[in-house]
């Protein structure tokens, strides 16, 4: 590749621009986001079934939903929620399985057990993934009183909605808020009786206007009862003129309104009452080109609706746009960090021109090749390139202090640049190569580690292909400038030469006194105390530093944005929750911190980017704090303050404040989660109270939670069976009468500019309370009867919610931390539940998670090795010396447990990864001892003398790479972008094992290559 290059310049300078103007393209039109997307396939399923409670939900929707799921291939994990009148069933499959597939699998699935369900469920799909996630959330508020919520929602769902949906940048746009408009037939039972009107017949002449759709819920003032569908005005003049029976007319015996229902989802964004328009990206789509085109659309949107008020009050865009500027920034900051060390190391202005040149065109020309493959950029992209600042410069230089050397040597400058290059060929080759047989394995681990890391490897490999590329056909070509006019050093590079000889280069003497040692007498005790001495630190260091550290997925990041899930009394509605937060939103608005807060409460049946995450009883909070290089506190400590405030809210059940990003996946429920299977539900709620009073003495844990209990408040009507069929009438023909579910009977289509609109049916609120149903009319073949005449109607409590996970009714004990790691608060945990008698459980939170992907970790390391021994037993055709270059790899653990220790960091997913990338670096440092003692072993040496001087020759290029990469790696260790306490670990690692591994392998390498070299004869050992 050197010499077809060096003969064609023009093809070379053109392949250069290329990846220069590609880079620059790249870097203006590839996706933005923060991490890459790594949630499995997700396909939600939610089925409406009026009336039901969460158990009717569970058993006769959700099992046989999960039950057909479970014959599907690839099935990661089947769980659903159960709450009355809804079940949501989410089926996760494996990473081997596309989204696509994944949702034709399902909809099939349904196909066939259609007939199984309810008849009056029905299941509609939903994809789910990082996409899912709202872009930018919109809160739309009255500016003033001559517009209301209900029209906003209206005016949202009809005309905001597909006008941003018709934006190609828009993945999907979802509306959420309650205020869902509504025509409804209350019926008054008395006038039925007086008309002498059955129920049956009502029902059948207003069906009459169009299809029935069974769907629907009601709620009383303070509470919700059951479920209603909600539709849109359309035209009730007609309705109420429906002809019932002669001279009666509908509105004779109903009250027809167009009205909304008692909401039970409300949204409040920025402080106000508002609906919310929630905007996602398309799977793999850009976060910042999909808010560019929500935003634009919605300042015309803005101009059309001048008494709407818009503002944003939840956003990605922030994030991704501050991480991306930070990590830019960094990058800089990383190429002038090891510019510096290159000019303290070489004292070489050419070398440092030369690096200062290679780095940009690597930048450029890795982006280049992200580009062009469909790739985006991200956190983790920029953090690889980071990373390989300080392999990039070492091959560049190693050309240049070649060439040097033969100019020295008086060479004609073309011959000295030809032959100065091809000189080292072998070894550049062959320390790219080792770094990159060891990294690559984890582009194939599988798993979340590969979806994570395999942008970050990919990229890193790229880079030092690209840095290999250019050092042997670009640095020569620019050598012959550089060089034009000599070589003699300036003053300022005497300067530094200075600095350096009377600095760093007289820790030469002490290496050479170290080989001096393990050559002289007693030579084999020596060694052995030299290798005895390392292995034990080793051992302690990681036998005791590991325990103390813990280990993590990932470690928690302060991203400036807070969750909180909080409860009240299941059967208080969206209203009155919201009185009881004003207090709350009162405190929250009135602090310094504070940019942005979105609350959804209550579940809307077709939104997923926003819930409340129950009934209009439970409420989520996504807030927006100033990022962390602007306030003085951690998001932990204003998460404490949050979590204070929320508590003295009255009647509040569940109260949860924790991190953005508290999981690895969202799939994961939480940090700590110890879940408790059964074949039945009834005897779940008591078992995890018992866990739940234990875990309140883990330390680290800020929010205990169980999922779900037996507190929801329900009438239950008790049908007397024999009573009911002495009048000739069915139980179910009872229960078709009792219409306090917004029975929707038919549905009208008049408005060509809105939905379709629903005819929904029930009693007047007279008969919603218990004493009034006794009275409640009922047709019989004997006339109408009182509802208490056959049945008895009593309160009792039946279960909010009820959960399922793989086929087994589940219930789980949350727990959320700040940063303690969670391999610690797992232990303590499972220590506390054996010493109490529990052992039903399953640790179900990250700990699960971590275990597979540590696993995954530790096979791609042990694959690596192997490939790395196996390529430098190839390329050196020697097993003795691939051995000996490997041996130093696990030393460097000791600077990298240390390094954790120090920068407070658990053993987590990114510093296993750092681990790969610190035995790369370690491994192309021994590669260039190896190959200078062979070369001196050739001239003529003997190995030690070869020893000796390969650490003479190569102790400035090997001390270079190492505290250049390590002064490259500084703004990642530092964590000085938002998103980088993620991927710190990886710098931490890096540069502990450095420091410690780089000072081993200018004693080990050279030692163990003299030692076991088969022509090594001792002489004078004091002497040699």
């Amino acid at each position: 590749m050197f010499e077809f290059f060096y003969k064609r310049g023009y093809l070379l300078s053109a392949i250069i621009l290329g990846m220069f103007v590609f880079g620059v393209i790249g870097l203006i039109k590839m996706p933005k986001n923060l991490f890459p997307d790594a949630n499995r396939p997700e396909v939600v399923i939610f089925t409406q079934v009026p009336g039901a409670t969460a158990s009717v939900v569970a058993t006769t929707v959700s099992k046989p939903i999960e039950e057909e799921m479970a014959t599907l291939s690839n099935v990661y994990q089947i769980k659903s929620t159960n709450v009355a009148n809804f079940s949501i069933v989410h089926v996760v499959f494996d990473y081997t399985k596309t989204l696509q597939q994944a949702s034709v699998d399902v909809s099939n699935a349904l196909n066939r057990i259609k007939d199984k369900l309810p008849k009056n469920s029905i299941p509609a799909i939903y994809l789910v993934g990082d996409f899912t996630a709202p872009v930018d959330v919109f809160a739309l508020s009255p500016k003033n009183d001559s517009i209301t919520l209900p029209e906003i929602k209206k005016i949202a769902t009809h005309f905001i909605k597909p006008k941003l949906l018709s934006n190609p940048n828009i993945g999907n746009v979802e509306v959420f808020g309650g205020y869902d408009s509504a025509v409804m037939v209350k019926i008054d039972p008395l006038k039925l009786k007086k008309y002498g009107i059955s129920f049956d017949d009502l029902i059948k002449i207003i069906q009459t206007t169009d299809l029935n759709m069974p769907i629907g819920f009601v709620k009383t003032k303070n509470s919700f009862i059951t479920l209603s569908f909600y539709g849109e005005k359309d035209d009730v003049k007609k309705l109420k003129n429906l002809l019932i029976k002669p001279n009666v007319r509908l509105k004779d015996i109903a009250n027809i309104s167009w009205s909304y229902q008692t909401n039970n989802t409300l949204y409040i964004g920025n402080n106000a009452p508002s609906i919310a328009i929630s905007v996602q990206r398309a799977p793999s789509g850009s976060v910042l080109a999909t808010s560019d085109a929500a935003r634009e659309e919605m300042k015309k949107i803005e101009k059309l609706y001048p008494n709407i008020k818009v503002t944003i009050s939840d956003t990605q865009r922030n994030l991704i746009e501050t991480s991306n500027i930070n990590m830019l920034e960094a990058l800089r900051d990383a190429i002038i960090f090891t510019l510096i060390v290159l000019l303290i190391f070489l004292a070489n202005f050419r070398a440092l021109a030369a690096a200062a040149l290679s780095i940009p065109m690597v930048f450029f020309g890795t982006i280049a090749y992200l580009y062009l493959t469909g790739q985006g950029l991200n956190i983790v992209i920029y953090t690889a390139i980071i990373l390989a600042l300080g392999m990039l410069t070492d091959d560049a230089v190693v050309v240049l202090e070649n060439i040097e050397r033969h100019l020295e040597n008086k060479e004609d400058l073309q011959k000295a640049i030809y032959e100065g290059t091809k000189e080292v060929l072998k070894p550049i080759f062959a320390g790219s190569v080792s770094t990159i047989a060891i990294i690559f394995p984890l582009m194939f681990v599988g798993g979340y580690p590969e979806k994570i890391f395999k942008p970050l490897i990919e990229t890193l490999i790229v880079a030092l292909l690209i840095s290999w590329f250019l050092s042997v056909t670009f640095i020569p070509k620019l050598s012959t400038l550089l060089y034009k006019k000599g070589f003699k050093k300036t003053r300022v590079e005497i300067f530094f030469e200075k600095l350096y000889q009377n600095t760093i280069a007289k820790l030469i003497k002490p290496y050479v006194g170290i080989l001096h040692f393990s050559n002289g007498k007693f030579y084999v005790l020596r060694r052995m105390l030299l290798i005895a001495g390392a292995m034990i630190v080793l051992m302690l260091s990681v036998k005791n530093i590991m325990p103390i550290i813990g280990r993590d997925v990932m470690p928690p990041m302060d991203t400036g944005i807070m969750k909180a899930h909080i409860e009240f009394s299941s059967n208080l509605n969206a209203e009155e929750s919201e009185k009881r937060l004003k207090p709350f939103l009162t405190w929250l608005n009135k602090q310094p911190w504070l940019e942005k807060s979105s609350i959804a409460i209550g579940t809307q049946k077709d939104v997923l980017s926003i819930t409340g995450g129950g009934g209009g009883n439970s409420i989520n909070m996504t807030i927006i704090a100033t990022d962390r290089f602007h306030r003085k506190k951690t998001i932990w400590q204003l998460e404490d303050e949050v979590r204070n405030e929320l508590a003295k809210i009255p009647g509040i059940k569940k109260i949860g404040v924790y991190d953005f990003g508290a999981t690895a996946l969202s799939t994961i429920n939480a940090p700590l989660d110890v879940r408790v299977l059964s074949d039945t539900y009834k005897q779940l709620p008591k078992e995890a109270q018992k866990i739940e009073k234990l875990l309140y003495n883990v330390k680290g844990l800020t929010t205990i939670m169980k999922t779900w209990d037996k507190d929801f408040n329900e009438v239950v009507i008790k049908i007397d069976t024999n009573k009911a069929l002495s009048y000739g009438i069915a139980p179910a023909g009872i229960a078709y009468q009792i219409a306090l579910k917004d029975m929707p009977v038919a549905m009208l289509t008049n408005l060509s500019s809105m939905n379709v609109q629903f005819v929904r049916v029930r009693f007047n609120k007279q008969f919603e309370n218990i004493e009034a149903l006794k009275l409640l009319p009922i047709d019989t073949k004997k006339g109408p009867i009182p509802l208490g005449e056959i049945a008895q109607i009593k309160n009792d409590f039946t279960y909010s919610k009820i959960d399922r996970y793989n086929l087994q009714y589940a219930i789980d004990v949350e727990g959320y931390r700040k940063t303690r790691p969670v391999s610690l608060i797992t232990d303590d945990a499972d220590k506390l539940l054996k010493e109490h008698g529990i052992k039903n459980y399953k640790q179900a939170g990250d700990i699960s998670e971590m275990n597979d992907s540590f696993g995954r970790l530790i096979k791609a390391i042990a694959v690596g090795v192997v490939i790395l021994i196996l390529t430098l037993m190839v390329v050196y055709q020697s097993l003795r010396l691939a051995l000996i270059m490997i041996v130093v790899l696990p030393l460097s653990m000791i600077g990298a447990s240390w390094a954790l220790l120090i920068a407070n960091k658990p053993s987590c997913m990114p510093s296993m990864v750092g681990l790969l990338l610190l035995f790369g670096i370690i491994i192309k440092n021994a590669v260039l001892l190896i190959d200078f003692y062979k070369e001196f072993e050739h001239s003529g040496k003997s190995p030690f003398e070869a020893a000796i001087e390969s650490v003479k020759v190569r102790f400035r290029p090997v001390m270079m790479t190492a505290f250049g990469t390590i002064a490259g790696m500084i703004p990642i260790a530092l964590e000085w972008a938002v998103g980088l306490e993620r991927l710190s670990p990886i710098a931490d690692v890096a540069i502990g094992g450095l420091l410690v591994g780089t000072f081993l392998t200018l004693v080990y390498v050279p030692m163990l290559a003299y030692s076991t070299d088969p022509r090594n004869k001792k002489t004078n050992p004091l002497k040699s």
